[in-house]
């Protein structure tokens, strides 16, 4: 059995927002969150109830997720309220995380899993694979240390041009995460040759950056990013990552 958050009351949080709406893109501040949905405050106006917006969220845990809600209330010029579209199992287990760590209460709801007949021979499972991409060698260590603790086969590029070469050959990964600024090929241009690609398109991207240029960022949320994380990170936080990329 497993079981998922269900609806809860809005608690007060600070998180740093980055949305984009029919009127542009927009540094915000998220104040209410629940399971549903959440407010940001914001005084751009131009909006309209229904209307899709996407954004990005920097989580306590350290990484920015990708998000989108439909526009459900306008209270110009303090905010609006968005409901919650599009989210995974992991996403909303994320999402109660940080609800429960403001204090607040979030129920859980058990759906059944299906059941799967054991066949007569088995092969050993194989270890997902997880392709890394990073042109300073200490931080591709760190990372590919991280990920293999968590029980993944690392595939490891010393910069773009030679992750670029391993995903022209291979496509069974379970994720990739790449740095955003590398020599010969960068993550954005790694994220849009695999997204051209009917083999790769499927495989999540998380990035690694220390850049702070949202536009950078946006641009990469475009063209297919999960997740960021911006340098320096820590263990738990790459570990988080790759929770929300593989959503296991």
């Amino acid at each position: 059995m497993s079981e998922l958050p269900r609806q809860n009351n809005p608690v007060v949080v600070s998180l740093d927002v980055v949305w984009q709406g029919s009127s542009g893109k927009h540094d915000a501040r998220m104040s209410e969150i629940s399971i549903d949905g959440c407010f940001i405050d914001s005084k751009t106006q131009g909006r309209a109830l229904g209307e899709t917006v996407e954004f990005k969220v920097h989580l306590p845990t350290g990484p920015w997720v990708a998000l989108q809600g439909e526009l459900i209330s306008e209270e110009y010029p303090i905010g609006f309220g968005l409901r919650f579209t599009g989210l995974t199992e992991e996403t909303r287990r994320l999402l109660a995380d940080v609800i429960v760590a403001q204090g607040g209460e979030v129920e859980h709801v058990t759906t059944p899993v299906e059941r799967v007949e054991s066949p007569v021979e088995q092969r050993p499972p194989t270890r997902k694979r997880v392709l890394v991409a990073d042109d300073d060698r200490l931080t591709l260590r760190m990372l590919t240390a991280i990920v293999e603790t968590d029980g993944y086969e690392v595939v490891a590029a010393g910069d773009g041009r030679e992750a670029f070469e391993i995903l022209q050959r291979e496509a069974d990964f379970s994720a990739a995460i790449f740095d955003m600024m590398m020599p010969h090929f960068q993550g954005l241009d790694l994220i849009v040759y695999m997204k051209s690609d009917d083999r790769l398109r499927r495989i999540p991207v998380g990035m690694i950056t220390a850049e702070q240029d949202p536009k950078i960022w946006d641009d990469s949320i475009a063209a297919g990013a999960s997740v960021f994380l911006p340098k320096p990170f820590n263990p738990p936080q790459v570990k988080m990552m790759l929770r929300i990329l593989v959503r296991e």
